[in-house]
């Protein structure tokens, strides 16, 4: 089980002894009561706080971003229609990858972060749900524990892009698929915020070693009720933007309706022999 884990010291695989993960250079890394293993060499803390993670938990569990969840298994069934081993690089609470799990019940799915308190609650809520069929880590995305060449699929959701780790731990012919929000998603949270409110960027990013291969999106409108409201806010980038004073207008809000857009952009490892 989880064979393709390599140590993040010398970069030797990782062997499942019991309760830890050992190389043959006795570098030991243990799981954690909930399931999870940290293999972040210092302090692990990318910014999302315990606050941010529990929102984020909260709000996605109510079935808003469904259809984006649906979008990227659809995905990955169109284009890696035999995955047998993804990484999700900034799995977050693993909402995405476990509805994964759900389309691919034989693959190996490995959740990467470097927020501790988000990791947590993703091997938490896949311990009590399907007894911990994915397995999740505590590391950053630029130096994935996973062995070169392994995986037939990563991907970022919401996250940044490490394409060139990405590039490293993919097969030859294996996808990479980016994630994240389209023209006009959270209109309505940002008109409800903000003075003169303005449009996601639209642009196709292009990554050296991989070819662009598709864009699949889906844009729907929802109702957002009390306090996944707040929940909303607190888990988006605007958090951090926005003034107290303009914040605090969502506190007196009942509901919301908004646009969700999302839109997953696809590319291809290049064949280089």
């Amino acid at each position: 089980m989880y064979p393709d884990y390599k140590c993040p010291v010398c970069g030797q695989s990782l062997i499942l002894n019991e309760k830890s993960f050992k190389c043959m250079s006795n570098h030991t890394f243990d799981i954690a009561k909930e399931g999870y293993v940290n293999f972040a060499l210092g302090k692990s803390d990318s910014g999302d706080s315990a606050e941010m993670c529990a929102s984020r938990k909260s709000f996605l569990s109510k079935g808003y971003y469904a259809p984006f969840a649906n979008l990227i298994n659809d995905t990955l069934k169109k284009y890696c229609p035999d995955l047998k081993l993804l990484a999700d690089a900034g799995c977050g609470e693993g909402y995405y990858l476990r509805n994964i799990r759900q389309e691919f019940p034989d693959a190996h799915l490995y959740g990467v972060d470097l927020a501790k308190n988000a990791v947590k609650l993703a091997a938490k809520s896949e311990k009590q749900s399907q007894g911990l069929k994915n397995m999740y880590s505590v590391c950053g995305i630029f130096s994935l524990p996973l062995n070169d060449g392994c995986a037939d699929a990563v991907i970022s959701v919401f996250a940044p892009v490490g394409a060139e780790e990405n590039l490293r731990v993919l097969r030859s012919g294996g996808h990479m698929f980016v994630a994240g929000p389209g023209k006009r998603h959270l209109e309505g949270l940002k008109n409800a915020l903000y003075d003169v409110p303005y449009d996601n960027e639209e642009k196709v990013n292009q990554y050296d070693g991989f070819e662009f291969v598709g864009k699949e999106t889906v844009s729907y409108s929802e109702k957002i009720a009390g306090e996944d409201i707040y929940d909303l806010f607190t888990m988006t980038p605007y958090y951090w933007k926005t003034k107290k004073s303009d914040s605090e207008k969502l506190r007196l809000l009942t509901s919301l309706e908004t646009r969700l857009e999302f839109e997953v952009f696809v590319y291809r490892k290049e064949d280089r022999s």
